[in-house]
């Protein structure tokens, strides 16, 4: 089998490149991948578009109708093109250890009102017309075109490939292609038609067998037809699918940012006008409160100050006072207890010298300590002062609660202020508008599209039991009659043979489909002990995922960064199978991932995928920790800068990084 490699690929005409710009993209077997960073709208995309439709041309967008092929090309043209607009896809091509340097080249003259491609394949610089005309066989045996988007994929949409509806489809049909099991199909049908021919020769002359064959025949053309419709809608399904996944995505994008934008105060603006309601309110009833408190009769005395610090100093004072007097009264009855006791057991001297001395100490005790009283005895401060301290502590509750409630009023009022007027609103409101009538009609399509198909699939079936019906009679009415009928039976036991075979045969790779992507899935996983398997149904191959505990784990329960590193997952295991025949090109890859799942990608999968790996990254994708990861298995860097006011794109090569950090 050949294995192909990109040694280059020239654009000229084509998107944001207007003169031809060339990236040589060789590589080593140690440094295997080449990187390209430029701004969005820089010609990332259109890169890859380039080697798919260069390799592939309209079978590179896996539709059905040409037309939109067309559309897609003429989109890239430029319009001040001097000349053609063209794509050259430099290949190495290794097939049975003889090596071929190949130039694939596609050319569009620019044509008002017409589309007209140019296709050549050069060998050694000379067109070479058989390869030309055998290249869609010949680069489709290597890999298919339905199966392109694995290999040439765009980071940020990868992750629609863990949708549990698509998966199971994906597998089933990459593992049929990747084992050659089509050949079995064709084996089938070739089959079929020898049955068909044994069956239509040996009652060629009973009238019988002619109306039978001209309903199996009628039976054949309706299967054939149905079968095509089928096949049809299915991808018509499919394109429906993505068309409203990227309507989805584009609105819910344009809803984030307008939020941004002030749609959210918006939105809230009821609930905001209400808050500022209540908190006026709350301040009106606060104040009456404050009101209520301010009319407390002992509230007054609070505002005395040092004058009521000053009446209870006198009243303290006139009772000290007070109590002086009683006991200058209880000294004087003392006084003359002590001096008759004298009187009558101590001489006349005595007594008088003791009278002399206590009239003296009572003289000073009652100057010293008696005061006439200024205030009443009734006014005791201290059955004041426990109203007083009530009073005081409801009106600072009070007013703290006014201060709280301002401040609720102020900031309901600050918020109400940020609400937008709806007048300002309405572009962003239009076009919101606008983006969710494109995902209304987009699910509509689709929805029609379904009912067309189950509708057609139910038919499709119906017509397929006739026809099982209608062969089946005519190789047991008829089966003693020629030598043929016994090959409609060993024809039928071979069909019968070869299912059972291809189904075990897929069945066997689901195993192995499940070890790779487990193995793949949890080297990138941040948490290792998220999952412990991931299994693929041998019969439906639907994925379902196994957690830590044995327990099955939803897809919607992953992160959306865990969602593409299962995605990543599932094609590091298809795209191994292909042993490194196929480069593998991914655009945008570490948008939406975390450092450590941006570490684990490097070198888990673009280090190790392909024998050959091109990364189309914008400016600050592959930085940092990640440039550093990835500068190992760095071949070639380029940087594709577009010039405003030039309006194209130029490649610069990046090699004055990549030199600077060889050094350090």
């Amino acid at each position: 089998m050949a294995k192909i490699t990109f040694s280059s690929i020239s654009i000229e005409n084509f998107g944001p490149f207007r003169d031809r710009q060339t990236l040589d993209l060789t590589v080593t077997s140690s440094r295997s991948v080449v990187l390209v960073k430029a701004l969005n709208g820089s010609g990332k995309t259109t890169l890859l578009t380039a080697l798919q439709v260069g390799l592939y041309g309209v079978k590179a967008i896996n539709s059905v109708r040409r037309t939109e092929y067309e559309q897609l090309v003429q989109s890239l043209q430029r319009t001040d093109a001097v000349g053609h607009a063209s794509i050259s896809v430099g290949l190495i091509v290794d097939i049975g250890g003889v090596r071929k340097e190949v130039t694939v080249r596609r050319e569009w003259p620019q044509k008002r009102g017409s589309f007209t491609e140019s296709f050549s394949v050069l060998v050694g610089g000379t067109v070479d017309m058989e390869f030309t005309h055998g290249w869609d066989e010949f680069i489709g045996g290597i890999l298919p075109a339905e199966l392109v988007q694995l290999f040439l994929f765009d980071g940020e949409k990868i992750e629609a490939l863990a949708n549990p509806e698509r998966l199971p489809d994906l597998l089933r049909r990459a593992t049929e292609v990747f084992l050659g099991i089509g050949g079995i199909d064709v084996l089938g049908n070739d089959l079929k038609a020898v049955e068909r021919r044994a069956a239509l020769r040996n009652k060629d002359n009973s009238e019988e067998y002619e109306a039978a064959k001209n309903a199996l025949l009628e039976l054949e053309s309706q299967a054939e037809t149905l079968t095509r419709t089928h096949a049809d809608l299915i991808q018509e399904q499919a394109a429906s699918r993505n068309t409203l996944d990227q309507a989805k995505l584009a609105l819910e994008r344009y809803v984030a940012e307008a939020r941004r934008g002030g749609l959210a105060a918006y939105e809230q603006a009821a609930q905001i006008r209400s808050n500022a309601v209540s908190a006026n309110n709350q301040v009106n009833a606060v104040r009456s409160s404050i009101a209520e408190a301010m009319s407390d009769p002992f509230l007054p005395l609070a505002w005395l100050h040092r004058l009521w610090a000053r009446y209870e100093d006198e009243w303290a004072t006139d009772r000290q006072g007070r109590n002086a007097k009683l006991l200058t009264e209880e000294f004087k009855k003392r006084d003359r207890r002590i001096l008759a006791a004298l009187t009558a057991e101590g001489s006349g001297g005595s007594v008088s010298l003791v009278r002399e001395l206590l009239k003296r100490d009572l003289d000073q005790a009652r100057a010293a300590r008696y005061r006439k009283p200024l205030l009443t005895t009734d006014g005791d401060p201290a059955d004041v002062n426990a109203n007083l301290m009530r009073a005081r502590s409801h009106i600072q509750a009070t007013v703290a609660s006014f201060e709280s409630a301002r401040r609720e009023l102020d900031v309901s009022e600050r918020a109400l202020g940020e609400v937008p007027a709806e007048e300002q609103l309405a572009d962003i409101l239009a076009t919101m508008q606008g983006k969710t009538q494109t995902v209304a009609v987009a699910e509509q399509r689709l929805a029609q599209i379904s009912t067309v198909l189950s509708e057609t699939q139910g038919s499709l079936s119906h017509v397929r039991a006739r026809l099982d019906a209608a062969r089946s009679r005519l190789s047991t009415e008829f089966k003693d009659r020629s030598l043929e009928t016994k090959g409609l039976e060993a024809g039928a036991r071979a069909r019968r043979t070869l299912t059972v075979f291809k189904d075990r045969l897929l069945a066997s790779k689901a195993h192995w489909l499940s070890e790779m992507i487990t193995a793949e899935f949890r080297s990138l996983l941040r948490k290792r002990k998220l999952v412990s398997h991931v299994l693929v149904d041998p019969s439906s191959y639907e994925v379902t995922i196994k957690d830590g505990k044995g327990q099955e784990l939803p897809m919607d329960r992953l992160s959306a960064g865990e969602r593409q590193m299962l995605a990543v997952s599932v094609l590091s295991a298809l795209i191994k199978e292909r042993k490194g025949r196929f480069p593998v090109v991914v655009d945008t890859p570490l948008a939406r991932l975390d450092r450590q799942h941006r570490t684990s990608l490097i070198k888990r999968f673009f280090a190790t995928v392909s024998h050959q790996v091109i990364v189309l990254s914008t400016d600050e994708e592959v930085d940092g920790a990640a440039y550093d990861a990835l500068h190992p298995y760095t071949n070639r860097e380029y940087i594709l800068d577009f010039s405003d006011e030039l309006g194209h794109t130029t490649v610069r090569s990046d090699a004055g990084r990549s030199s600077a950090l060889e050094v350090a």
